[in-house]
């Protein structure tokens, strides 16, 4: 038994090893050595949610958990450009923060329907999934008990351009017919969810595309606001 014990202990060291090899032990927000995730990180994203006004009006409430900087700023980009898929767990804990202040505040009604905004395949495959609909799963976990999420990945974007650096008026005209909705949500208070919002454009459209296929959509909320 003490060998079996010894072995076992040798395997999940093994494992560690390389785990750390895939996911340097650093904080996703700050850097910090020697843990993922540090407690300072994790109380920045527990902010009460903003409702912010966008250059391009999505025709619903969008709320943002902060600005696009510090912690957040970091943890999206580790998590989308780095393959730090273990981002979306604290990620997701902030996310459902907000929901849940939002619905004590009454300006949302449960259960929760959290639609991912639409991301490109190439985008997915590249990233290892969608990075929004890991983070929309993170956010049910965490309010199980408290209140019902489901996630409806239904959103995909085809033939978008990358964004980067365009005006408002050039970005609504990139994502302009580009939102598929590949099946009808469950019952239950639609939420759209995104990692940033930039002018608001992506939001618009994917809320347009919804409403012609009779899905209202009560509010949009992202992770940060650049």
């Amino acid at each position: 038994m003490h060998v079996v014990r010894r072995l076992a202990g040798a395997v999940a060291g093994g494992a560690d090893d390389l785990l750390e090899l895939a996911v340097p032990r650093t904080c996703g927000g700050c850097g910090a050595p020697r843990v993922r995730w540090c407690a300072r990180c994790e109380a920045a994203l527990h902010d009460a949610p903003a409702l912010i006004h966008t250059t391009v009006e999505p025709g619903t409430p969008v709320w943002t958990l902060g600005r696009y900087d510090g912690p957040r700023r970091r943890a999206v980009l580790q998590l989308k450009e780095r393959g730090r898929g273990d981002l979306a767990a604290p990620l997701g804990r902030g996310l459902a923060h907000a929901l849940l202040r939002l619905l004590a505040w009454g300006e949302l009604d449960g259960p929760l329907v959290l639609i991912p905004a639409p991301t490109t395949a190439w985008a997915a495959r590249r990233r290892g999934g969608d990075v929004v609909t890991a983070v929309c799963r993170a956010a049910a976990l965490t309010a199980t008990g408290v209140c019902a999420m489901s996630v409806a990945p239904v959103l995909r974007s085809v033939g978008a351009a990358e964004s980067v650096g365009l005006s408002a008026a050039a970005r609504a005209a990139n994502v302009r017919g580009t939102v598929r909705v590949r099946g009808l949500p469950g019952a239950g208070t639609v939420v759209l969810v995104d990692d940033v919002v930039t002018t608001g454009a992506t939001l618009a459209e994917s809320v347009a595309a919804l409403a012609r296929r009779g899905v209202s959509v009560a509010a949009a909320i992202t992770l940060a606001a650049a």
